[in-house]
């Protein structure tokens, strides 16, 4: 049979180990609530860098219809190549749109 004393050390030892359940409890309860917050923050961060993204492919497709207007501009070159007589008027021609060029370059990465 099982003495008194027995029995009140059973007691005390099963109290020991629902403390010890206890704590591991509210610190598994107090992690949860962490990592539900950074969860809602990382969330939060990926609809921001979403809608970044969204408004870079816009300014990208922009950039993009603007380019290709630039397909004209070898016509033009063609059209007033036939009109400068020597290498000299040629090179400077090519350097006035080689500038015009720079300018467009510069602008369009102003955008981005």
């Amino acid at each position: 049979m099982v003495s008194e004393h027995q029995i009140v050390a059973l007691v005390e030892q099963l109290e020991r180990k629902i403390g010890l359940l206890k704590g591991v409890c509210d610190d598994a309860k107090k992690r949860i609530k962490q990592l539900e917050q950074q969860n809602t923050d990382l969330n939060d961060r990926l609809k921001e860098q979403q809608t970044q993204a969204k408004e870079l492919q816009k300014k990208l497709d922009n950039s993009e219809k603007k380019i290709s207007k630039s397909k004209d501009f070898g016509i033009i070159v063609n059209n007033n190549l036939s009109e400068t007589d020597t290498n000299a008027e040629f090179k400077k021609q090519l350097d006035e749109y080689i500038r015009e060029l720079e300018r467009c370059i510069a602008h369009l990465s102003s955008l981005s």
